[in-house]
C-alpha cells in the first residue's frame, strides 16, 4: 500500500513538473474558492441592507398613512377655523364700550338742568319764576350733585339698552354654535366650537358686569349725595351754634356800651 501511495505522489509530482516546464498555466483552486466565498458574503450583505431599507420605507409609508387617517378623523384645525363664523367676536366687539365714562358725564352735565327735569312727566319741574315773574338765580353748585345723579341714571338706562341689544346678538350666536356643535364631524371642529362657546358666554358675563357697574355708579352717587347732605347739616348746626354764641357776645357788648354805669356796678 505504501508503495502504491509513493508511486501516485511521484507520478503527480512528475506530471506537474512536466506541465510547468511545458509552459501551461497553473490554477490555484483554493484562492478561487476564497474569492467566491467573499463575493457571496458581499452580495448577501447588500441583500440584507436592501431588505432593511425596504422595511424602513414600508414603516414610513405606514406612519404617513396613520397620520392621514388621524387627520381625516380629527380634521384640519386651520380648515375648521376658516369655517367658523367669528365675525361677532371681532376685536372691536370685544373691546366695545357702553355709555359714557364718569369723566365724560361730569363734563357734559349742566347743574341747573336738574331743575327742569321731568323724566318723561314722572316729576314736576321746579324751575319756576318768582311771584313777580322773575327768574330765580339758583346756585349751580347747590344742584350739581343732583344733576350728576340724574346724568348717571340716564347713562345707566343707555347702557342697559345697548347691552340688551348685544346680549340678543350673543344669544343668537350661541344658539347657532350649539347647532353646529351637535353636527360636528371631527374632533378639531368640536374643540373649536367649544372654545367659541366659552368666549361667547364670557362676553355675556362681561355685559352683565358692565350693566351692574353702571347701576353701582348711580347707587354710589346717591350715597355720596346723602353723605354730603348729612355732612352739611352737621356743619350747619355747628356753625349755627358758634354764630349764636358770637351773636350773644355782640348783643351783650352792645348793651354794655349803651349803659356803661349800670354794668360797672
Amino acid at each position: 500500500m505504501k508503495k502504491i501511495f509513493a508511486f501516485l505522489v511521484l507520478t503527480t509530482s512528475t506530471a506537474l513538473s512536466v506541465l510547468v516546464f511545458a509552459g501551461m498555466p497553473v490554477i490555484d483552486g483554493a484562492n478561487l474558492i476564497n474569492n467566491k466565498i467573499s463575493h457571496i458574503a458581499t452580495i448577501a450583505k447588500w441583500v440584507e441592507n436592501i431588505a432593511q431599507l425596504k422595511a424602513q420605507i414600508t414603516q414610513l409609508k405606514e406612519q404617513v398613512s396613520i397620520q392621514g387617517q388621524l387627520r381625516n378623523w380629527t380634521g384640519n384645525p386651520a380648515d375648521v377655523a376658516k369655517l367658523l363664523s367669528l365675525g361677532i367676536l371681532s376685536e372691536n366687539d370685544l373691546m366695545r364700550d357702553y355709555g359714557l365714562s364718569r369723566n365724560d358725564i361730569a363734563r357734559a352735565t349742566q347743574s341747573l338742568d336738574t331743575l327742569s327735569r321731568t323724566d318723561g312727566n314722572t316729576y314736576r319741574s321746579v324751575y319756576v319764576p318768582d311771584l313777580n315773574g322773575g327768574v330765580v338765580a339758583h346756585d349751580p353748585l347747590t344742584y350739581r350733585r343732583h344733576a350728576l345723579l340724574d346724568a348717571r341714571t340716564d347713562n345707566t338706562r343707555t347702557v342697559t339698552d345697548q347691552t340688551r341689544a348685544r346680549e340678543r346678538e350673543l344669544q343668537e350666536e350661541i344658539a347657532l354654535t350649539l347647532s353646529e356643535l351637535r353636527g360636528g364631524s371631527t374632533d378639531a371642529q368640536v374643540q373649536k366650537l367649544t372654545a367659541k362657546l366659552i368666549v361667547l358666554n364670557g362676553q355675556l358675563s362681561q355685559i352683565e358686569t358692565t350693566r351692574r357697574r353702571q347701576v353701582d355708579e348711580v347707587i354710589l352717587q346717591k350715597i355720596a349725595n346723602d353723605n354730603r347732605r348729612e355732612t352739611e347739616q352737621l356743619a350747619a348746626a355747628e356753625l349755627a351754634s358758634k354764630d349764636g354764641y358770637i351773636a350773644n357776645q355782640r348783643v351783650s357788648a352792645f348793651i354794655r356800651s349803651i349803659n356803661p354805669r349800670k354794668h360797672a356796678r
